[in-house]
């Protein structure tokens, strides 16, 4: 089974007197990545953000619990992720040029880590935390002033190839992981026993 929202857009109001942007993506699938699909509806209202702490001293640490045991996990990521922007691609409708590299950043990965955490364990999914949060105030929370970001999500893959293969060929997604928006990455895979999907990806871009 899988799932795919439509990215949009969204504007808050001024963080740092700057106009900031992101978009979302969602994709969830069982390992199979076989059956249902359709839109799922995420809403976004214009805010002011308030930056909440700085929490870079109490940042995750990565390892086998944020990389679902995968060895290598950071490595392979980057690798892959940044040969897929290398070469230009269709995302949908959508003619994406190539990009430049993204660099893994350890605020976004502790925002993608703690999210995935808490959908894995208290088994959602949803770019909205159960406690009312977006993705922009989780981001804010890790103390990364940004001025895009975004975010993909993933159920169910068990592997790096497998999630950023699903990711390359939803359009929303792609055109996520595609954007020249964004030059910073994090991203975290959590597995649960007994949870929905098993395991749960997330992975955040921004831009400062």
């Amino acid at each position: 089974m899988s799932l795919t929202d439509r990215p949009f857009p969204f504007r808050a109001g001024p963080w740092s007197q700057r106009c900031a942007r992101f978009t979302v993506a969602l994709l969830a699938g069982f390992t199979a990545g076989v059956g249902h699909s359709g839109p799922a509806a995420v809403s976004g209202t214009t805010a002011q953000w308030v930056f909440v702490a700085d929490r870079a001293s109490e940042g995750v640490p990565l390892d086998a619990s944020t990389a679902c045991g995968l060895p290598g996990f950071q490595t392979a990521l980057v690798q892959r992720l940044n040969a897929a922007r290398a070469v230009a691609r269709s995302c949908g409708n959508s003619v994406m040029p190539a990009a430049g590299p993204l660099v893994w950043n350890q605020r976004l990965f502790s925002a993608a880590d703690r999210h995935a955490r808490d959908m894995a364990t208290r088994n959602y999914f949803s770019h909205t935390s159960l406690d009312g949060r977006s993705l922009a105030q989780r981001v804010a929370a890790e103390g990364y002033a940004w001025t895009s970001v975004g975010e993909n999500l993933a159920g169910g893959q068990a592997t790096v190839d497998g999630v950023i293969a699903g990711w390359l060929s939803s359009p929303g997604h792609c055109s996520n992981l595609m954007s020249r928006q964004f030059e910073a990455v994090g991203v975290s895979c959590v597995r649960q026993a007994g949870s929905r999907f098993g395991h749960y990806w997330v992975m955040v871009l921004a831009r400062p």
